[in-house]
């Protein structure tokens, strides 16, 4: 990928991630309240949601994910693993979910050689890699700047 910007200290607003990720707001404050979409940005009475570019990713494959047939609960745990790695990974390009035998365990990783079968879990011990879903976070991440800073070049002073 060329050298895009893939991070800006724009926010976005509820209204404006939910066009990005291409979710209905509507549809998407029921996700919230029905503790579907737990990692969604905090708020208080009065005030909106402020989203930044990994939230938005999120967000987009919160979307995608529901979109492709997954649940809305199993798709909110999905993205919000997936933030929660970007989180403690702000760096890595990509992010590796590696699936096991063990339906409950998959490993999100920064680097995976897919064509591995096993996955160490302790010093001694590996289990068989069922699949393996590798998800471009810098991709994501350069549509989401181009659309916040457009969505800036763009506003009205009161939006």
């Amino acid at each position: 990928m060329t050298n895009l910007p893939t991070k800006t200290n724009l926010l976005a607003t509820t209204k404006l991630a939910c066009e990005i990720a291409n979710i209905n707001p509507d549809r998407f404050n029921e996700s919230i309240h029905s503790n579907f979409y737990p990692c969604a940005p905090k708020t208080s009475p009065g005030k909106a949601r402020s989203f930044n570019v990994d939230d938005i990713v999120a967000l987009r494959l919160y979307q995608r994910s529901i979109s492709a047939g997954m649940s809305a609960a199993a798709a909110g745990t999905k993205a919000c693993k997936v933030r929660e790695f970007m989180q403690t990974s702000p760096d890595a390009s990509r992010v590796y979910i590696v699936a096991t035998d063990f339906e409950v365990v998959d490993y999100l990783l920064p680097d995976w050689d897919v064509t591995q079968t096993k996955i160490m879990i302790n010093a001694t011990q590996a289990i068989d890699v069922i699949g393996c879903e590798v998800i471009d976070l810098d991709w994501h991440r350069v549509r989401v700047v181009h659309y916040i800073t457009e969505a800036d070049k763009h506003r009205v002073v009161g939006d």
